[in-house]
């Protein structure tokens, strides 16, 4: 019997583990990296699990150690990023984020031009300190319902608004992920770190152009399509809800739900059964009518004339079968599944959709398609828009459901205002901390990198109560943080194996005779296109290993490479897939996936052009 200190050890002559021979481990890895990328791009997959997946096959095969492993964790990048999502949240739960919808709607005053205008310095602006997520989750409500007020087509603004969002990004090494990520792996391999606003100059030109063509570009090239509420709105007409009670001596008791409205008009649909006030949550074919029972109908205005003689609601199903009690107008709902819904990755009938929301689908948009039938075996996925009609109560149990998105109407949360001052405080804390110079004080002890000034602030505004640590747990995108610890893992083994090295002499080889320069270009533009079809993370984590061998083949400065894939790994404006911001967008407004190429892949290469004459001027190959 072991006791509790005892160590196993593998008996002599047998291996608990087949270690893959050290001249296959690199072959090993490659064909790691292309499986890990064809996994994401199959979709099918959660790609934090098929990262972490990947990292511990590497662990079984011997190719990576427990402590490579503990290295990934020791990155402070997953940190950094953690610590600037409860920050936003901050920002978000105190209202302050909220404030900008409101200015918003005070700058635009109902026209398209200067909504655009409002839309592309508000959201690169905050976009350079903040998440851009929660920044896009409160202003699209706020857009639509500018839209629905002024007669403006939503898919005029919201693609300019995630772009907006990821130029803003790429103004601050904060703005987004990648640009932490790149320099946690800069900082791993001994090289000066980047600091705040180190890569502001270039990501102040990449705003403004990027800008720039939205506004004078976009009218021409993006469309004037309505959303799905409008499109159903037009032609449905009003619709009711009606309930009814199951009378004493119905002959409808005995049968099943589904049997109530055989024979009568297909405008009329049950939504929910109630039972002595509880909704039953099984489908309708099991569900058996007894006396008392309580069902909700939907019906159009013929329906209503069907179901009642008179507006006192008297007769209509006849008076020994159901005794109408109530009619009121249904209320309709566009919402949207986000990322981490618990509703992804069902069916309607694996949640019970209807009973247990007391509400009806009617249709969903999924990748510029409207669906409108056939919803019960189709599963939900990230960024399905939703238009939902169902009683005032199971519309808010949706709303409540957590990262439901909610698209008709501003989400009315009990913002905690007192705290929002300690908000600003927080987020000005880390930009003080993270972009001042102590030494020119007396103080040069003090210097804090981007990892302690957001560890700092995040501690500051939980210390103030502008989040509990509930909240703040809620807000970390742990999906991201994953996905990101199981990308560095992988990484670690293309340089322990020589892989990025190996890569890194291929492309020297191939593009060497273009120089420094031609190498530069060609990075950024394989950032570019990879970005567009997986993590911008993955792409990050992969790419900044092999540039730092590139730089040290060639004897340059590694900083410009790095900077390139920070850059080229950021702009992703070509997919509705690449960015998280674009997923939101891509159901919300309406668009087609060609809606996308069409305006983001001049965008793509307009940027690879500024990035590519910049970038060695302002960063040198021989500083």
């Amino acid at each position: 019997m072991l006791g509790r200190n005892s160590i196993l050890v593998p008996r002599p002559g047998r291996q608990m583990l087949t270690p893959v021979p050290a001249d296959m481990q690199q072959y090993f890895v490659f064909g790691l990296v292309l499986a890990v990328f064809g996994a994401f791009l199959w979709g099918k997959l959660s790609v934090e699990l098929v990262a972490l997946g990947g990292a511990g096959l590497l662990l079984i095969t011997g190719i990576l150690d427990r402590d490579d492993i503990l290295q990934a964790f020791s990155n402070p990048a997953p940190v950094t990023i953690g610590a600037l999502f409860i920050i936003s949240a901050a920002l978000e739960r105190t209202g302050q984020i909220a404030k900008l919808g409101r200015l918003f709607n005070v700058v635009a005053k109902g026209s398209e031009r200067r909504a655009l205008a409002a839309l592309l310095i508000v959201c690169a602006v905050c976009s350079a300190f903040v998440n851009n997520t929660p920044l896009v989750v409160i202003l699209l409500p706020v857009i639509l319902g500018f839209c629905r007020d002024s007669g403006a087509k939503p898919s005029r603004l919201l693609i300019p608004m995630s772009y907006a969002t990821i130029l803003g990004g790429v103004c601050s090494m904060a703005g987004t992920s990648t640009n932490i990520l790149v320099d946690g792996i800069a900082r791993e391999q001994g090289i000066a770190e980047f600091n705040l606003f180190s890569i502001a100059p270039l990501g102040i030109v990449f705003a403004l152009v990027g800008g720039s063509y939205l506004w004078f570009f976009g009218a021409k090239l993006l469309p004037a399509r309505d959303t799905l509420a409008t499109l159903l709105d037009a032609t449905k007409g009003r619709e009711f809800l009606i309930q009814a009670a199951v009378t004493e001596n119905s002959p409808l008791i005995g049968k099943q739900a589904v049997e109530v409205l055989e024979g009568r008009s297909r405008k009329l649909k049950i939504i929910e059964v109630r039972r002595r006030g509880r909704i039953l949550e099984d489908s309708l074919d099991k569900i058996t009518v007894e006396e008392g029972d309580r069902i909700l109908i939907r019906t159009g205005t013929k329906g209503v004339a069907e179901l009642h003689r008179s507006d006192d609601v008297n007769v209509g199903l006849g008076e020994n079968d159901l005794a109408p009690m109530e009619k009121r107008e249904a209320v309709l709902l566009e919402g949207m599944i986000g990322p981490n819904s618990a509703l992804a990755g069902k069916s309607l009938s694996q949640i019970a959709f209807r009973q247990r929301f007391g509400a009806l689908i009617l249709a969903i948009h999924r990748e510029g398609q409207n669906i409108t039938r056939d919803f019960e075996t189709l599963r939900l996925e990230f960024g399905d828009t939703l238009l939902v009609e169902g009683s005032r109560e199971g519309i808010e149990r949706l709303k409540a459901e957590r990262d439901f998105i909610t698209l008709s109407e501003p989400t009315p949360e009990n913002f905690n205002l007192k705290k929002g001052p300690f908000a600003l405080m927080g987020i000005l804390l880390f930009i003080f901390l993270a972009s001042f110079d102590f030494a020119l004080i007396g103080l040069p002890g003090m210097e804090f990198d981007t990892f302690s000034a957001a560890f700092l602030a995040a501690l500051f505004v939980l210390l103030t109560g502008c989040l509990r640590p509930r909240e703040a747990y809620d807000a970390v995108e742990w999906k991201i943080l994953l996905l990101i610890i199981g990308m560095l893992t992988i990484g670690t083994s293309m340089d322990k194996t020589g892989g990025a090295t190996t890569l890194a002499n291929g492309v020297t080889d191939l593009l060497g005779p273009l120089g420094p320069w031609g190498i530069l270009c060609g990075v950024y533009l394989l950032a570019s296109i990879m970005t567009e079809m997986v993590s911008n993370n993955a792409v990050a984590v992969v790419l900044a290993p092999i540039v730092i061998r590139i730089a040290e083949a060639i004897e340059v400065s590694p900083i410009p490479f790095l900077v390139a894939v920070m850059f080229g790994a950021s702009a992703s404006f070509a997919t509705p897939i690449g960015y998280q911001t674009n997923t939101y967008v891509f159901g919300a407004g309406g668009y087609h996936f060609k809606d996308f190429v069409k305006i983001g892949v001049p965008l793509n290469l307009l940027l690879w052009v500024v990035a590519s004459c910049l970038i060695p001027l302002l960063w040198p190959f021989h500083p």
